[in-house]
């Protein structure tokens, strides 16, 4: 993550307390604690909290405060106001354990950080299946051919109604559907179905793809690789709400 950061604004260091156990020297492995890891949501705003009790003078001499969380259609139904109001209750807490004022920008991911990954295409899912080097048991035709109907399954199949509006997505017929677990199926089985059905279709390559056991998706296997290559300007076009506002804050520092 801090990679990216720095491609929003490289003028400042990013000094990070979750979701690591400790905070270690610059060159030295991250430890990272299975406690922390999996935090989202309040859980993780309570974590914060005790973070900047503990650490208030250190953290005081920073710049600003980054939180930056998945959303999970978490604020479905919100309006601009309630949104506004929400964040702002905890930039509020923010401030009190703190007792100062410090910047508090929040960068949601919505619904999760794989929306960024599509937004940013090429540089994303693209990238990872055609040029990152993870996909290495069949041919660079091949993996071309299954990105170019990965992308149109995504779109149609996947995000629907909400294919030009992907922060909003989650919700259909009153019910939370993960992104994250949508493309982990439509990566293992459902493009690779799809295409199988396809009357037009090169077979060579197809039984490459349906028989390739690199053809998966990881979010912690993959998600750092995709994280490093995307661009955040690029993810600001189609992300402009949740991400775009706190991209424009950073820029901004």
């Amino acid at each position: 993550m801090q990679s990216f950061l720095r491609k929003i604004n490289g003028n400042y260091e990013y000094k990070q307390y979750l979701p690591n156990k400790t905070r270690k020297k610059k060159g030295d492995p991250k430890n990272i604690n299975s406690d922390f890891s999996g935090l989202t949501g309040e859980a993780l705003l309570e974590k914060i909290y005790s973070i900047l009790e503990k650490y208030r003078d250190e953290i005081n001499r920073c710049k600003a405060i980054l939180i930056e969380d998945d959303l999970d259609g978490k604020l479905n139904g919100y309006s601009a106001g309630d949104v506004g109001e929400y964040k702002k209750r905890i930039t509020d807490c923010v401030h009190e354990k703190l007792d100062s004022k410090l910047p508090v920008i929040i960068m949601y991911a919505s619904p999760e950080i794989e929306s960024w990954f599509v937004a940013d295409w090429k540089n994303g899912f693209e990238f990872l299946y055609t040029k990152s080097g993870v996909v290495g048991d069949i041919s660079h035709n091949a993996r071309l051919l299954f990105t170019y109907h990965l992308r149109q399954f995504v779109r149609n199949d996947i995000l629907r109604e909400y294919a030009d509006n992907i922060e909003e997505y989650g919700w259909f017929e009153g019910k939370y559907i993960k992104l994250s677990d949508e493309i982990i199926g439509a990566v293992q089985t459902g493009v690779k179905e799809y295409m199988s059905s396809l009357r037009n279709i090169n077979r060579i390559q197809l039984k490459e793809i349906v028989e390739s056991r690199d053809l998966y998706y990881s979010k912690k296997l993959h998600g750092d690789i995709m994280l490093r290559q995307i661009q955040p300007e690029a993810v600001s076009e189609k992300c402009p709400v949740y991400f775009g506002k706190a991209f424009r804050e950073m820029t901004a520092l």
